[in-house]
């Protein structure tokens, strides 16, 4: 690694997404848009969003398509419109969480800041 000084996107200003869903976490106030194939469900039921999935600020795929990942003081939220509950697949047996974020809260209807990004 260079000792230069670089800029990271996230000193933009009002720029929300950190390079992954795993640094949402850890970065408060930043969300982003993901594909619903990032989202999965335990043998439990319990969710879980691929810790290496890229957010967006911007929703990729038409509106009700997209999962939007944000930071909440507990860790992950998320939320996943009705038309993307098809993509949620199964993880079986034990959970890799270096390669997976548990879902902390789920949000039930997207909030403002990102409604006019979708």
């Amino acid at each position: 690694m260079s000792s230069r000084k670089q800029a990271r996107a996230m000193d933009l200003p009002d720029f929300p997404c950190p390079p992954s869903v795993g640094e949402i976490a850890t970065h408060a106030g930043s969300w982003g848009w993901i594909n619903p194939v990032n989202v999965s469900q335990d043998e439990r039921g319990f969710l879980w969003v691929k810790r290496d999935a890229t957010p967006s600020p911007v929703a990729r795929e038409p509106k009700g398509r997209q999962a939007l990942a944000a930071w909440a003081e507990e860790g992950v939220t998320l939320h996943v419109p009705r038309k993307a509950y098809e993509h949620i697949q199964l993880l079986r047996g034990e959970v890799d969480e270096v390669a997976w974020v548990p879902v902390a809260s789920v949000m039930p209807e997207i909030p403002g800041y990102a409604s006019a990004e979708q």
